[in-house]
């Protein structure tokens, strides 16, 4: 008479091969979570230099984007902009070594900001005018 079921040997054998698989594959989900993190924070920061213009230019002042001296709080140096900082902000460090200008008409002066990721991993934004669309430099 055969009996029904596994045998315990066929079951840790099952459960190993689980095990090593899951090992082989947690470090790759580890760094996929990561990457999407700092594409996130990147995409944030992308969106708000972009809106900034129409958001000068709605205003019908201008603005002035003043410069920081090493990596600060995105909140401490764009709090008083006229676009609106995403509350996902908080953590965003970023770094203008020169003042960009922006005018009524929405156009800017151009300049440079850099983004320190909270991996630690660093960004340089080129703001291009009169548009200023933030391109991120390798």
């Amino acid at each position: 008479m055969a009996s029904r079921g596994f045998t315990l040997l066929e079951l840790m054998v099952v459960l190993l091969v689980l095990g090593v698989a899951a090992a082989i594959a947690t470090p790759s989900l580890v760094r996929l979570v990561d990457r999407l993190g700092e594409r996130s924070e990147q995409d944030r920061l992308s969106l708000y230099l972009q809106n900034l213009p129409v958001a000068v230019m709605r205003q019908g002042g201008s603005y002035r984007l003043a410069p920081s001296t090493g990596y600060v709080p995105a909140r401490e140096l764009l709090g008083n902009a006229p676009a609106v900082l995403p509350e996902e902000a908080e953590g965003l460090l970023v770094w203008v070594p020169a003042a960009i200008e922006y005018r009524s008409n929405g156009a800017c002066t151009g300049g440079i900001l850099y983004q320190q990721l909270s991996g630690g991993r660093r960004l340089t934004y080129t703001l291009d005018a009169p548009l200023c669309r933030p391109r991120v430099m390798p």
